[in-house]
């Protein structure tokens, strides 16, 4: 990290790192893609052959990675760091994510794979991991999980400096696997880690824009600490 007397080139837009943008705008193309073509469920269906160890438990460990812990984890080590500026924006990232994500999931109500497949008579064509409590009811669309790892991952790749924004490709293709995370262990559609990527996006530019222009404008601090 710089001192902060140091002169600083800091990232102003997610088009400024292209090591997290490239990767991620290619993810979700080729989701659409699939989207369009894999008839609604067989994503679900297509997994079913590698839900076997080690998948299972990497993937177990991945989709946490889209809860909220995640944000106080990269708080903490911020505030230790002495950023304090970007402790402020990964709070307001994550008291967003919440309540959304509840609000567009009730709103939506689109089944769960386990209502889905259960009221189709399908159940028993799916493969599903060992120990992993699945989600039913009316509550897939969007992915919070998703949603919640694209905000925090773009809002990381955003702090850094360019000299080290070859990073941004690590924080991509962290939230990548936490979406296919969500249908490897069976509890969201592609559709869902889909809406869920593309909001993820919006909301984490959106606070780093509004916080970077409150900054600018003389309402925030000059410095990090």
């Amino acid at each position: 990290m710089k001192h902060k007397n140091e002169v600083a080139d800091p990232l102003r837009s997610m088009w400024d790192n292209p090591w997290f943008l490239i990767p991620t705008l290619l993810a979700i193309a080729l989701s659409l893609v699939a989207a369009y073509y894999l008839p609604y469920g067989d994503e679900i269906l297509a997994f079913n052959g590698l839900r076997r160890e080690p998948l299972n438990s990497i993937f177990y460990f991945i989709t946490y990675l889209g809860e909220f812990y995640a944000f106080i984890i990269a708080g903490v080590v911020l505030f230790l760091l002495r950023r304090h500026r970007y402790v402020r924006i990964i709070a307001l990232t994550g008291v967003l994510m919440i309540p959304l994500s509840y609000v567009l999931k009730d709103t939506i109500g689109t089944m769960r794979p386990l209502t889905w497949f259960t009221e189709g008579g399908r159940w028993q064509e799916v493969v599903t991991v060992p120990g992993v409590e699945l989600r039913s009811g009316n509550t897939s669309f969007p992915s919070g999980h998703t949603m919640s790892a694209f905000a925090l991952c773009s809002i990381l790749a955003l702090m850094l400096d360019r000299r080290y924004q070859h990073w941004g490709l690590a924080f991509a293709l962290l939230a990548i696997l936490v979406g296919v995370s969500r249908i490897f262990l069976v509890q969201h559609f592609l559709a869902d880690v889909l809406s869920g990527a593309t909001l993820g996006l919006l909301i984490g530019w959106a606070v780093w824009d509004i916080m970077n222009f409150k900054r600018n404008s003389g309402m925030g601090d000059k410095v990090d600490d």
